[in-house]
């Protein structure tokens, strides 16, 4: 396992996706890149690229650089970018969906937004900002994703995160009349996406962080609409298939996931652990002080095509040990793994060599 600090502003980095192409990589003397988002940052500025000297030893040589983006009318409205994957020369940014430490949900963390790799190249060559779409979902996919769990037996909610997450968004809705004033219920869990990937078909897998199955099992739900999300003003998130990882976490100790990444079709990579940080008067600690206690793991999963969601067995590939704050994975052209990892006052990119 090698590390690189990547001296990154701020030192909150989420999430691994790769980008480019053959073609690009080779214009600028590279031979792997990743994207990561800055959660401290607005959309337009959550962006950063890490990239590696071809021919250099895989633990020799990385480098990150911010990739600031153009949000137009949408500049300075979101924060919490937690998630990225890319697709067909796209790549899109999740946030949260959450809010802060203690509450309320925030409007601002609702959001989806997408931008070309061709873009992300050209700003990196003109000095310039790249091109950003962005959708403000105004808890649309919070909507989406507790219509999908409806059935599924959660982890109770405590009373301080009933007041602090739902009863308080509610009444900041009604009292400030919002847009988006009864999209959210009374008997809804807060939602906190950190990961994200795309299945086969093109729906866009969901890792979340909280809420976790009642018997502390990880959960993941397709967003079935990406496309329509970006090409129609009227369209609203449209979730469907939920999957549990049943053979990750546990009551004592229930486990969220961190990041995710495809093997190609739907075999995935995934980075799982604690549900919130300790230490940091996290309200979903107070109500489940058993959820800071998840180790960090990487582990692997299939996804069946032909069933519409249900318990799938996870494989555990490398359990990282006093390490909680791994973020994000991605696996190399080579089957390497690569993580982002948040540590006290920087941001590292950790790889693990497979023989």
């Amino acid at each position: 396992m090698h590390e690189t600090d990547l001296h990154l502003e701020p030192n909150e980095a989420s999430d691994l996706c790769r980008v480019f192409g053959p073609e690009v990589l080779s214009r600028h003397g590279w031979d792997r890149a990743f994207v990561t988002v800055l959660d401290e940052a607005t959309a337009e500025d959550a962006l950063a690229l890490l990239v590696h000297t071809a021919g250099a030893l895989l633990d020799d040589e990385w480098s990150a650089m911010r990739v600031f983006a153009d949000a137009g009318l949408d500049a300075g409205k979101t924060e919490d970018a937690e998630a990225c994957a890319s697709r067909h020369g796209y790549v899109y940014l999740v946030g949260s969906q959450f809010g802060k430490k203690a509450g309320p949900l925030a409007a601002k963390r609702s959001w989806i937004a997408r931008v070309s790799e061709q873009s992300i190249a050209d700003a990196l060559e003109s000095g310039g900002r790249a091109t950003l779409e962005v959708v403000r979902l105004r808890f649309g996919l919070h909507r989406a994703i507790n219509d999908a769990l409806a059935d599924v037996e959660l982890l109770p909610m405590g009373t301080l995160l009933q007041q602090a997450y739902v009863d308080a968004t509610i009444a900041v809705g009604e009292q400030k009349a919002k847009r988006w004033a009864g999209t959210v219920l009374p008997t809804d869990h807060p939602v906190n996406i950190e990961a994200a990937e795309f299945r086969a078909n093109g729906n866009l897998l969901l890792g979340i962080r909280y809420p976790v199955t009642a018997d502390g099992h990880p959960l993941l739900v397709e967003l079935e609409n990406v496309s329509e999300l970006f090409g129609d003003p009227n369209a609203v998130p449209r979730c469907g298939n939920v999957w549990v990882l049943g053979d990750v976490g546990g009551v004592e100790a229930p486990a969220g996931l961190r990041g995710l990444d495809t093997r190609g079709g739907d075999r995935f990579d995934a980075v799982i652990g604690d549900l919130d940080a300790s230490g940091k008067s996290a309200t979903v600690l107070a109500d489940h002080p058993e959820g800071a206690l998840a180790a960090s793991e990487h582990v692997r999963f299939e996804l069946p095509s032909d069933t519409a969601g249900g318990v799938v067995s996870a494989k555990v590939v490398h359990h990282f040990g006093d390490i909680r704050r791994v973020e994000g994975v991605a696996v190399d052209h080579e089957g390497h793994a690569h993580y982002v990892i948040d540590e006290e006052g920087h941001v590292a990119l950790r790889t693990l060599v497979f023989d």
